[in-house]
């Protein structure tokens, strides 16, 4: 059996820290099952000629997308001699829970938590992992980063693109976007997470994608998806409604915090970060958007931002332009 601790978010609560747990216990099957399945499924020609590349990619994140999920596995977190049993898997294989850690000193530097599986009913132990916690103090800055054609390339208005980008090709990173998220991290500390409408089962591979590009570490928030409740087009075609309704808890849950979003124009994020920014104008302090159309988009952002300080966001098109730092209160430094 295969499990992954997705990152956690850790806040302060009576005195520790109120940390959130999301776990996936599941069997992968071997690709010569699923490769045929996920090609068919995803309208994969068998006249498309691949390269022995694209094939690899291809059969790697074929599998994630047809594992064999594991209801009912117990899932516990250990530290310190501490032991926080959160439950057990749904039918997905997916497990959120919440714990409080109260093991730390208020002023140490939290450590990672060891998280062990726990696959029998008498709590006979499985493999042990490192369960990756993000602890954010009450005040502080965080940015909350769109994945697809923000700092990935995506091509999400093209299906035979988007196709190919998710499946077959190599994830390649939006230039610049990288240096400018890892010079806000150390000038601001501020914090990331990154919000897709991308499904869980391509986490690792995103994961991957962030390490191997340099991009700062955070929490993801990605896409609950089944293959027998929608197709897969329909999942990347995000509902209007679902990076604000995804986004909203964060900022409800740190009401302390100043924000700055960064989205692009491919969908709705426009629309959704200049909700957000009326809801909790003193939460959201920046606003940024990379825009991919030929035009300016003029009359869509002005609607899109009506109400909002026209100083609080900004179009850009070369992540070069975006500010080299940003204060605790999200103003920007040139």
């Amino acid at each position: 059996m295969n499990h992954v601790f997705f990152p956690s978010l850790g806040t302060r609560a009576d005195g520790g820290w109120l940390v959130e747990v999301h776990a996936w216990c599941f069997g992968m099957h071997p690709p010569k099952i699923v490769v045929p399945v996920v090609r068919k499924l995803l309208g994969f020609k068998r006249t498309v000629r691949l390269t022995v590349a694209q094939r690899d990619i291809f059969a790697e994140r074929a599998r994630w997308m047809f594992v064999d999920n594991k209801r009912h596995r117990m899932i516990s977190v250990s530290m310190g001699g501490e032991v926080h049993v959160l439950g057990k898997t749904n039918a997905n294989g997916h497990l959120r829970a919440q714990f409080t850690l109260k093991l730390l000193p208020r002023d140490a530097a939290p450590s990672p938590v060891t998280a062990a599986v726990f696959t029998e009913a008498d709590g006979t132990p499985g493999i042990s992992e490192s369960l990756e916690i993000h602890f954010l103090e009450d005040k502080g800055l965080s940015v909350i980063s769109d994945i697809d054609d923000t700092i990935r390339v995506s091509n999400v208005g093209d299906r035979a693109a988007l196709l190919r980008g998710t499946f077959v090709e190599p994830f390649r990173a939006v230039p610049g976007m990288a240096d400018v998220y890892r010079r806000w991290a150390a000038s601001s500390s501020a914090q990331f997470h990154y919000v897709s409408a991308t499904p869980w089962q391509l986490y690792v591979p995103l994961a991957e994608f962030i390490e191997a590009n340099s991009f700062p570490r955070g929490t993801f928030h990605l896409k609950d998806f089944r293959w027998r409740d929608r197709t897969f087009f329909s999942l990347l075609a995000a509902p209007d409604r679902y990076k604000l309704e995804t986004i909203e808890p964060l900022l409800k849950r740190l009401p302390h915090r100043r924000f700055v979003l960064v989205g692009d124009s491919g969908q709705q994020d426009p629309e959704a970060f200049g909700e957000l920014a009326r809801r909790y104008p003193r939460q959201v302090r920046r606003i940024f958007i990379r825009n991919l159309m030929d035009s300016e988009q003029t009359l869509r952002y002005r609607a899109a931002f009506g109400g909002v300080n026209s100083e609080l966001w900004s179009i850009f098109r070369d992540p070069a332009t975006l500010p080299r730092a940003l204060l605790a209160n999200a103003s920007p430094l040139h």
